[in-house]
């Protein structure tokens, strides 16, 4: 409160009393002359004041208030022109004073009314010390002060819309009031001036020029009030004030003491007033925010001491003591709210009676909760940066302390704490971004356990629930002890030790670390990487990230400062496009690196186990990670093992990519060495006992070594080579090397076919193959992955070795394969195997981005030697009606161009084969075969049924499922023979035979023998051949047997070389069979 301009007032009242009494006894002594009257008033205000009066107006009217006399004095100014900065300390626009008229005959003087009508005062001290004010007199006389030498008696003061403004930049002051109305009695006597009266107002603003403790509140006072002129002495008595509503009693007293500056104060104030009002008096600035629209119908009661010397530079001793019972206190959020408090404190700006040794001490507080109560004891001193010294133990409901504690850093929805803690040092600053950071923390020391607690960290989002923790606390360093809930979803159970956490969340310390053990049921990569982002604040928050690429890895986990060493695992983890179960590691996090160590886990089936690391740098959107993994798989789908792998993540094209498995593989270096139990392929013999190692460097991807065994006998070695592009792969080479004791060929193809992944395409025909088009490329101009071997990516050697060997119905041994791998298709450069006592060699090319179930096949395979009966009894056994192994005899030497289709199981289709065969047979002999019996039934059984023939050279055609025979000569022990026509591989046939009927009546059937097998040639037979037409609709039926006419068989025998021609034209037959050149 503010005193002084309260003493100033009522001397200038008695002032203005004193000129007005001097006036009227000039006036009635001197014929009431204006010119005297001002001299005399200036020169009283002389003699008593050192600030300048400005000019003004002096009347006298008998009739204003007659029978009374009025005097009036318009237009009086006072300004203090000290520090030649003049600065107007008063105004007053009138002053009306009313004068017996009985009384001055008598020449008494007896006032009856002063009315003095919009005053202003101002008062201002500058943050140098210099003062404006209305009370400079100069020095001080030393001794008692002067008595008015008259009495006086004043039945009524009026002042009618009084101002003051009194301005302290030295304190950081401000006080404005005003007094809209006051109704006073005044009188002098002995030298002792006594007024009573009302004043009603308003206190315009009280505190300091930031901070207003008080703004526009309504005032109403009764007061008494003595004044001794000679000891310089104010008394304030029986005076009572309503303030917000309240009733304040006052009393003290005022001293002027000579030779000193200031005033000596000793006032006294009780009473009641709101508890807000209270609070924002007492508390520090930093905690006002607090209370900040706090409201409260309790009442708190106050007993106010104001002590001391009072002055533009140096301040009284205050002293307020407050105490409350059963108050309450409610914030506008309605969440925060005090049902009952307990309360009884001591606000006292000490001895230095400035902000700097204020203390604020609480001798008794205990705040009742729902859960319980609380007990607060705490000291508060040195305002201008406030220490706290306290205690608290008890039990509280979560929301109620949070928004004391934290309210820019979290809001708690429900959950109880109980406390048991010690506080000492400065409080942490409020969330005024403005403000500057304290250099040393709060010690906070003791323990606080939660229990179902449920909050949000505001500046994050975090979603915590069901929270059940008790945290011991070690200023700085806080352990949490058993710690378990729910975060955003994700149920955790934690043990662990953290320093600075909360200056860390409030800004108020650059790091924070935290160790221990945590356990979760389930981790969402991407929320917590959400929740770990860095928080920009202010303006920065639409600016603070740097826009990234579409596509690139974001590998930045942690914010800036955040040290981790801590102890995870993690039922499962979800990627993007992965899921990591039974996560167990330590995660390590200085500052500059992040190390994954101890690691295992279950990925895609396989215990995984290593470590990792790679920088913490956010600016790099591609981290160069470091792994070195050791994988095991048990039992393993290589096809779910593929979709894994190749699953392409889920992102915004918006936000910075969040790496999938595959892609930090690619991106990062390091080795893994993996082992797999078993391995089950789509089709096939499947893979045991798999080992193998990658390392990465840069961009190269390295396989120095890949061993396994298949479930059929076979030993398989790879080793590959990848050039990787960011996280895209470029190219691949690989060699594989398979070695079997006996190797069934067809399991061999699907078990390759197996390992080439695709995606489920419509097949191709064939001819659409062989004009196929690259793979489409993707938006960075990569192909994309449709499938290993069709997207143009890898390229493979594949070497095979087996001692015993099986395709089908074909046995063979000494099996010799190199087929190398390429985009879409498999080149056979070599393939050999003996078979049939004989040898086969094979090369050509296979297409393999036609689709599982189509694989388009030209190959070209050279028979040398080959034993007739077991090849046609191969043959028979594939369902090919030609002639039964027992029915022949000889060898085959042969160069085929081969065209066909191989179906899932690896087989040639048949029907859709097309080849050209070029065969050289010796040693033939047929043993009834019921073609010749048919056509010489005429004959002996006898000599039909076993035949000999010359060695033969000839081309065959195969086309639509048919042998196509445009001339086959054939020179046996009966006759020369020629045959035509066609031969389906079913059984059906239709041929066409010319023979000499004498040469096999009349011909020496025994000599023809002895001569083929001798190896001299049978001449050409004399006489007219005829033609036989053998047809047979089905395989098992007999032959049907006609006659041909010569010129009718030529005819039938050049239709069949025109379409063997037409063949040879249309159809892609390689009838120089250049890949089995040397």
């Amino acid at each position: 409160m503010k005193w002084s301009w309260l003493r100033r007032l009522l001397v200038v009242v008695f002032l203005l009393i004193v000129l007005a009494l001097g006036l009227v006894a000039a006036l009635v002594g001197s014929g009431f002359g204006q010119r005297r009257v001002e001299q005399w008033v200036r020169r009283q205000h002389e003699q008593n004041s050192a600030l300048v009066l400005a000019p003004f107006e002096v009347t006298i009217s008998p009739w204003r208030d007659f029978p009374h006399v009025t005097a009036s004095l318009v237009g009086v100014s006072l300004t203090d022109s000290a520090h030649q900065q003049p600065l107007q300390v008063l105004r007053i626009a009138r002053v009306d004073m009313r004068l017996s008229l009985r009384e001055l005959l008598r020449r008494q003087v007896y006032v009856t009314q002063l009315t003095i009508t919009d005053v202003v005062m101002q008062e201002r001290v500058d943050s140098l010390g210099r003062s404006w004010s209305l009370g400079r007199k100069g020095q001080r006389k030393q001794g008692p002060g002067s008595a008015p030498k008259m009495n006086l008696k004043l039945d009524v003061l009026l002042i009618n819309n009084f101002r003051i403004i009194t301005r302290n930049d030295y304190t950081d002051g401000l006080f404005a009031a005003q007094v809209r109305q006051a109704r006073l009695r005044a009188y002098v006597r002995g030298g002792v001036l006594r007024m009573a009266g009302t004043l009603d107002g308003r206190i315009e603003r009280l505190g300091s020029t930031s901070e207003p403790l008080f703004a526009s509140e309504p005032v109403r006072a009764w007061a008494n009030y003595r004044y001794d002129f000679r000891r310089r002495q104010g008394y304030v008595h029986h005076t009572r004030a309503t303030l917000n509503g309240d009733t304040v009693q006052i009393s003290g007293t005022h001293t002027v003491k000579p030779g000193q500056a200031g005033t000596e104060l000793d006032f006294r104030f009780a009473g009641t007033q709101p508890l807000p009002d209270v609070l924002r008096l007492a508390l520090p600035l930093s905690l006002r925010p607090v209370v900040e629209g706090a409201t409260s119908p309790s009442k708190a009661h106050i007993r106010y001491t104001i002590r001391g010397l009072s002055g533009p530079t140096f301040r009284p001793r205050n002293v307020l003591r407050f105490a409350l019972r059963d108050a309450q206190l409610t914030w506008p959020d309605t969440t925060r709210h005090i049902k009952r408090w307990d309360m009884a404190g001591t606000y006292d700006n000490g001895p230095g009676h400035t902000p700097k040794t204020t203390t604020l001490t609480l001798d008794h507080c205990r705040i009742h909760t729902t859960p319980g109560w609380l007990d607060v004891a705490l000291s508060i001193r040195d305002f201008t940066r406030p220490f706290l010294t306290g205690q608290l133990i008890g039990r509280t409901e979560l929301p109620e302390l949070a928004t004391v504690v934290a309210p820019e850093l979290l809001r708690a929805r429900r959950g109880t704490a109980e406390l048991d803690l010690q506080l000492r040092g400065p409080l942490p600053p409020q969330s005024d971004r403005n403000m500057p950071l304290y250099l040393d923390s709060l010690s906070v020391r003791g323990a606080v356990t939660l229990r179902d607690a449920s909050f949000v960290l505001l500046d994050r989002g975090a979603n915590f629930s069901g929270v059940n923790v008790r945290v011991g606390l070690q200023d700085s360093r806080w352990h949490l002890t058993n710690a378990t809930g729910v975060l955003d979803g994700m149920r955790f159970r934690a043990t662990a030790t953290t320093t600075h956490l909360l200056d860390y969340l409030t800004k108020r310390h650059p790091t924070t670390e935290i160790t221990g053990n945590f356990a979760v049921d389930e981790v969402r990569l991407d929320r917590v990487r959400e929740l770990l982002r860095p928080v920009a604040t202010g303006p920065a928050r639409a600016t603070s990230s740097v826009p990234t690429k579409s596509g690139q890895l974001d590998m930045s986990m942690f914010p800036p400062g955040l040290r981790l060493n801590v102890g995870l695992r993690c039922d499962r983890l979800l990627l993007p496009a992965d899921t990591i179960n039974r996560l167990a590691v330590t995660v390590r996090h200085d500052g500059r690196r992040v190390q994954l160590d101890n690691m295992r886990a279950q990925v895609w089936g396989a215990d995984v186990s290593g470590r990792a690391s790679w920088p913490s740098d956010t600016t790099q959107q591609v981290a160069p990670i470091r792994f070195e993994l050791t994988v095991k798989y048990g039992q393993l789908n290589y096809q779910n093992l593929i979709r894994h792998a190749a699953r392409p993540p889920q992102r915004s094209t918006k936000e910075p990519a969040s790496p999938a498995l595959r892609e930090l593989l690619l991106a990062a270096n390091g080795y893994v060495t993996c082992t797999i139990d078993a391995m089950q392929l789509s089709a096939g013999e499947n893979i045991r006992n798999l080992r193998l190692r990658l390392e990465k460097t840069g961009s190269s991807l390295q396989m120095p070594y890949l061993n396994f065994a298949t479930t059929r006998g076979g030993i398989g070695k790879a080793t590959a080579t990848v050039r990787v592009a960011g996280t895209r792969v470029q190219a691949a080479n690989a060699t594989l090397d398979l070695r079997y004791a006996t190797l069934d060929v067809q399991q061999l193809l699907q078990m390759l076919a197996g390992l080439d992944a695709k995606e489920e395409n419509t097949p191709q025909s064939s001819q659409g193959a062989s004009h196929r088009k690259r793979p489409a490329a993707s938006a960075n101009g990569t192909p994309r992955d449709k499938s290993l071997l069709s997207n143009g990516i890898l390229s493979a050697v594949v070497r095979v070795r087996a001692d015993q060997v099986q395709y089908a119905a074909v046995r063979g041994t000494r099996f010799r394969l190199v087929s190398r791998l390429r985009e879409g298709e498999a080149v056979l450069e070599e393939c050999s195997l003996n078979a049939f006592q004989g040898r086969v060699k094979l090369r050509g090319r296979m297409l393999t981005n036609t689709g599982q179930n189509h694989h388009p096949l030209q190959v070209q395979t050279q028979l040398e030697d080959i034993a007739l009966p077991e090849l046609f009894t191969t043959l028979t056994d594939m369902n090919i009606n030609l002639l039964d192994g027992h029915n022949v005899r000889g060898t085959l030497r042969c160069a085929a161009d081969l065209h066909t289709d191989l179906d899932s199981t690896f087989l040639p289709v048949f029907a859709t084969t097309l080849g050209y065969l070029k065969t050289d047979i010796r040693n033939l002999e047929l043993l009834n075969v019921d073609v010749f019996t048919e056509a010489l039934k005429f004959m002996k059984t006898e000599r039909t049924s076993h035949l000999f023939f010359e060695p033969v050279s000839t081309r065959f055609l195969l086309h639509d499922g048919q042998v196509l025979i445009p001339s086959l000569r054939l020179n046996s022990n009966l006759s020369n023979l020629e045959v035509s026509g066609y031969y389906q591989l079913d059984g059906r046939a239709n041929l066409y035979v010319s023979l000499n009927p004498l040469q096999v009546l009349f011909g020496d059937n025994k000599k023809r023998v002895e001569r083929i097998q001798q190896g001299r040639l049978i001449r050409s037979s004399r006489g007219r051949p005829t033609v036989i037409n053998l047809h047979r609709p089905a395989a098992g039926q007999p032959y049907k047997v006609r006659l041909f006419k010569k010129a009718e068989q030529q005819q039938q025998q050049e239709a069949l070389r025109q379409q063997a021609r037409q063949l040879l034209l249309t159809q892609p037959l390689d009838t120089t069979l250049r890949l089995l050149r040397p």
